[in-house]
């Protein structure tokens, strides 16, 4: 009796994660990142090009799912100028089911976050949002960490 009490729940909980994204819907996530520096060019007094390959976790404030504990992989290309910086990035997020979601990112430490698809369950998806980042201390230039926090309003083709 008991097997089938835990059966039916682990059924009941697989059914639950599964469940489909709406046809058009948002999400606020919150990206835990980490970034090793891959290249730099230092262009002397204008400035220098730098690329770096970052990881780290997708969290939703309220935790809902499927959205939410996505594995994170970006590559993020800066361009330092004296008229400041400038950021692009592109980025996988995979789930616990293996399916991705393809993204890009650009700006200085805010800017437009584009959805472009995705597979599995998030085939057909786009969208687009806002991103803002927050620098963690004790950053340097090989090595370094900060949040990054966007919304994201997606449809489906």
């Amino acid at each position: 009796m008991l097997k089938l009490a835990i059966v039916g729940l682990v059924a009941l909980a697989s059914s639950a994660a599964a469940a489909p994204l709406p046809k058009a819907g948002s999400v606020k996530h919150n990206a835990y990142v980490v970034c090793r520096s891959a290249a730099a060019v230092d262009l002397g007094p204008a400035g220098s090009n730098t690329s770096a390959d970052c990881t780290g976790i997708v969290r939703t404030p309220d935790r809902a799912q499927p959205l939410d504990n996505l594995a994170l992989h970006c590559l993020e290309e800066s361009t330092a100028r004296k008229a400041g910086y400038t950021f692009t990035g592109s980025c996988v997020e995979t789930d616990a089911d293996g399916d991705k979601l393809y993204l890009t990112y650009e700006g200085a430490e805010s800017g437009p976050v584009a959805l472009l698809s995705g597979t599995g369950k998030f085939k057909g998806i786009a969208g687009q949002g806002q991103w803002h980042v927050a620098d963690a201390p004790g950053n340097t230039a090989s090595l370094f960490a900060f949040t990054l926090d966007y919304d994201l309003a997606w449809t489906f083709e």
